[in-house]
């Protein structure tokens, strides 16, 4: 019996560098009620985040990793309202929405979307969802009705059996809503005559560093490999008073752009341990911990310039996490999509690609708008922290707690 298929992806892109301004369009604003978002909320994507993360290093490979817990959460998300029986209750508890109704789930991520939405002119978030479906194909209208409410997602019908056509047109659109940070996310070959919808969600992320790094100071460095090996990177060189960490193991540094409610969080291991050890110190309470621990001090950061671009086969850490029967073309239930009886709709693929770019500079209005420089006195203790090895970064909004980018860099 021939399967119909899903297309699950995510996509999320980082420029913290380059030019600001939102050049997309919004949705109308409407008459509301302050939205917020709830301890339950906060915690199931901070679970989310760092659960993910476990399951997409592998320390033995070596290679650097980058990802948006916040992308997939989102498309994950959309997926639940075409699910039903044990389908929905493996994604829910994927998810760690455990407790909550699908309105609830619904509700809280457009709320997130307004509040993840900067007023702040050196910071740029777009997010966007789009549905694509097999012409002629019938969606059930309460779950057309909750993408289009709740997620504001592009609907369009397009001919899966001409994949050529169907990738050029999604990429096409990706690549306009990470303004051309990612130009290619489908394969023509992710497409069959099985498929019947594709999901996808793109984020994108452009801050100007509060402090931006003086380029003059930037020069090469050693930077020691977890191989063994050294390699020459570029150093930025930034002395500043910064919000600073001493953990168990580790030293942090937050990094905020523009006005601070969005930061750049990077954990660099103590020497002798790896970004694998202080991985495993990562638990929703000791996140918790070390961010509320972070106090401004005064010191000296060099961190080298990098880009990481990583693409994921979702399928086998959601499989881990429980998802498996989604996946499933003979158990998967998603007759909340379509009525395709006798046949089943199951999830074919779960991709996401994400980039993420780090220079001197913040927005190219960053020297009008992006510096605020205090002078102080010197305290007696500063910090002095020398990224000349693997490093974990976070990339977060600091109202919500909202975990947009995660990722460890082994080689910039």
């Amino acid at each position: 019996m021939m399967r119909a298929t899903i297309l699950l992806c995510g996509v999320a892109a980082a420029l913290l560098s380059g030019c600001g301004g939102d050049a997309s369009p919004k949705p109308p604003k409407e008459a509301t009620q302050p939205v917020q978002i709830s301890p339950e909320t906060h915690a199931a994507n901070t679970q989310f985040a760092l659960t993910m993360l476990q399951q997409l290093d592998d320390p033995a490979a070596g290679n650097n990793l980058c990802f948006s817990p916040l992308s997939l959460a989102l498309a994950l998300s959309m997926t639940l309202n075409g699910a039903d029986g044990d389908t929905y209750d493996s994604i829910a508890k994927t998810l760690g929405y455990t407790e909550q109704k699908l309105d609830t789930i619904n509700a809280q991520a457009r709320a997130l979307n307004r509040l993840l939405t900067p007023a702040d002119k050196s910071i740029t978030i777009h997010m966007a969802n789009g549905l694509w479906v097999q012409q002629g194909f019938p969606l059930k209208p309460d779950f057309l009705r909750a993408l289009l409410t709740h997620y504001e997602a592009r609907t369009e019908t397009v001919d899966f059996l001409k994949p050529e056509a169907t990738a050029d047109a999604i990429n096409a659109w990706v690549k306009e809503q990470t303004q051309g940070l990612i130009e290619k996310l489908f394969q023509a070959g992710d497409f069959d005559e099985r498929t019947r919808l594709a999901l996808v969600n793109t984020l994108y992320f452009e801050g100007s560093w509060q402090f931006p790094f003086p380029k003059d100071a930037t020069s090469d460095a050693p930077f020691y490999l977890e191989n063994g090996k050294t390699k020459q990177v570029p150093m930025m060189r930034l002395s500043e008073r910064l919000p600073y960490y001493k953990g168990d193991g580790f030293e942090a540094v937050a990094l905020p752009y523009g006005k601070g409610d969005y930061r750049f969080y990077l954990f660099l291991p103590n020497k002798g341990r790896t970004v694998a050890d202080l991985r495993k110190q990562l638990t929703p309470d000791n996140w918790a911990k070390w961010l509320g621990a972070f106090r401004v001090e005064q010191g000296s950061l060099q961190m080298p310039r990098f880009k990481v671009e990583a693409k994921y086969d979702l399928k086998p850490p959601l499989t881990a996490l429980g998802m498996g029967v989604a996946f499933d073309p003979d158990r998967a239930d998603f007759s909340r999509i379509a009525d395709v009886a006798p046949e089943r709709l199951f999830i074919q693929k779960a991709i996401q690609k994400a980039v993420v770019e780090v220079d001197e500079e913040g927005t190219k209005a960053a020297a009008a708008t992006g510096i605020t420089v205090g002078v102080t006195s010197v305290p007696v203790d500063q910090f002095n922290l020398v990224v000349d090895r693997p490093f974990l970064f976070a990339i977060v909004h600091q109202p919500t707690g909202t975990v947009l980018f995660l990722g460890i860099v082994r080689e910039p």
